[in-house]
């Protein structure tokens, strides 16, 4: 080989090795959506009052949180299997329903930074449940997994009427 063809396959074999290394790099820091579905030791929920809602109607938070700085699952849909518990005790006479649309909903790939939310309505005009919630338990939007995700209701905030609507998760 002469020396220029030498030269040229070198440069060549630098800069491949180069944006190879550059792919990779980058395929960390702007990772696809995932294809793993998040179960229950994947996220972190917590419930806050929602300060914005329709009219006529009130609404809690569920904020969903990576629980590692590794984590990268998807939801998608609308919590089920939701129950309310008052220190201990279900409260067994709210039926949740899902949010019609929920089922068309598009995937929501939660990783750490990016948190995901849904919400639970109900309408401000009724009367409030005669236990107030502690807690929540429900099965994530992706299926059950096995374990229900618990989360702390806020203190002292009520329950209202005999059905509330759970919506679909979205970032």
């Amino acid at each position: 080989m002469n020396v220029q063809v030498k030269k040229t396959a070198t440069a060549m074999t630098i800069g491949g090795l180069v944006a190879g290394g550059l792919l990779v790099a980058g395929g960390v820091a702007g990772a696809m959506p995932s294809d793993k579905l998040c179960g229950a030791s994947d996220v972190e929920v917590t419930v806050t009052p929602d300060p914005t809602h329709a009219t006529g109607h009130e609404a809690y938070v569920l904020t969903y949180t990576a629980a590692s700085p590794t984590t990268n699952c998807k939801l998608q849909g609308a919590p089920t299997a939701l129950t309310f518990v008052a220190d201990g005790q279900l409260i067994d006479d709210v039926t949740v329903v899902p949010d019609p649309t929920a089922a068309n909903a598009a995937p929501v790939n939660l990783r750490e930074g990016h948190p995901a939310v849904s919400r639970i309505v109900q309408a401000s005009a009724e009367e409030p449940n005669a236990l107030t919630p502690t807690t929540i338990t429900f099965d994530l939007p992706t299926g059950p997994g096995g374990v229900p995700v618990v989360a702390d209701w806020p203190a002292g905030e009520p329950l209202k009427g005999a059905t509330v609507q759970a919506t679909a998760v979205t970032a």
